[in-house]
């Protein structure tokens, strides 16, 4: 099939699935694939375009301040960290979550049943497994927490409602944020080598036209406890070889990544607990596999528009914080994702 012939048809996908999207809200396979056939044959710039048609005349979020567990983002601060996340693909706040608050979201991760996911090879279960996690004997590379039981805990409520995390999603996305794809999970030494099902070998996500991935460090990350890994630069426009995008939404090999950018661009995020990485995973990026001490990481997404990937239907608790509340009442828009 040609690559004209194959943009048609990812075209004719994408273009039914926003007619479909605009008219119910809801998402399809098809529409998704489209928009990633597009990224693909493009190298990004249909993408960018359509980016630009969502945020154009975008009304602004109705904030009190831009500061929060990121510092001050109104001014300085905030540009350069916009800057650097376009020029780089990431910003890195060390430290910037409290320690109390890192505390207390280790207590609910030891004492919150996750889901112990599938490893490469293993048959999918029909009811999956849940126990509390075991530091000392682990029984799978990766555990998952369930999105309710973190939607409904006060600590990552007030993170959702945080208004320096809402500000630099605003200026980055460059239109209204959506709070979207809310994940906490351990990785651990069960094995040492790297696993697709735990996002151990580098990929770029595409769920939507454009988002920030927030990733929190929980636990302290050395060289051997599963460094969150990427790629500079190449979350950018044409920064991903087209030798790599033809293969479409593919996991790729350490060696072939590392000889086509070399080592100077994989950075490998090792830091205290409490850092925050905010990240365009538009780019390369992997779990590195954990040798050491397991690694605790809670993730945000903010994204433009939850057009593209379908995912279940999962609503705030009724009990919320005031924080949060305040952020429904003010810009309830952001926060359809979880609203019932």
């Amino acid at each position: 099939m040609s690559r004209h012939l194959r943009m048609m048809i990812a075209f004719a996908f994408f273009a039914a699935g926003v007619v479909q999207h605009s008219l119910t809200g809801r998402n399809s396979k098809r529409q998704h694939l489209g928009l990633i056939q597009l990224f693909c044959l493009t190298g990004g710039r249909f993408n960018d375009w359509w980016n630009g048609v969502i945020g154009r005349g975008a009304k602004p979020l109705t904030l009190s301040s831009k500061s929060g567990v990121l510092g001050d983002m109104a001014g300085e601060e905030g540009a350069a960290a916009v800057r650097q996340i376009r020029e780089k693909g990431y910003v890195v706040f060390e430290g910037a979550l409290p320690p109390d608050e890192c505390k207390r979201l280790m207590e609910f991760a030891l004492a919150t049943p996750s889901v112990m996911r599938n490893m490469d090879g293993e048959a999918p279960l029909a009811t999956p497994k849940k126990a509390i996690f075991d530091g000392v004997h682990p029984d799978a590379v990766r555990y998952d927490f369930l999105t309710d039981e973190l939607l409904a805990n006060p600590d990552i409520q007030n993170l959702l409602g945080d208004q320096s995390l809402l500000a630099l999603a605003e200026m980055y996305l460059e239109a209204r944020p959506r709070a979207d794809l809310l994940s906490m999970w351990w990785h651990t030494a069960f094995h040492g080598e790297p696993d697709s099902e735990a996002a151990q070998y580098y990929h770029f996500d595409f769920d939507r036209p454009k988002w920030l991935k927030v990733f929190i460090y929980l636990t302290d990350v050395g060289p051997l406890d599963g460094p969150h890994t990427f790629i500079e630069g190449s979350h950018a426009t044409g920064g991903i070889p087209q030798k790599f995008l033809d293969r479409g939404y593919a996991r790729l090999m350490d060696d072939e990544v590392l000889d086509h950018y070399g080592e100077s661009r994989e950075i490998k995020f090792m830091a205290p607990r409490g850092t925050i990485i905010v990240e365009d995973t538009r780019g390369l990026h992997k779990g590195h596999p954990v040798t050491g001490n397991s690694r605790l990481v809670l993730q945000m997404q903010w994204s433009n528009s939850l057009f593209g990937a379908t995912y279940p239907k999962i609503g705030f608790p009724e009990e919320r914080t005031p924080k949060l509340s305040e952020m429904i009442r003010c810009n309830g828009d952001v926060y359809s994702a979880y609203l019932r």
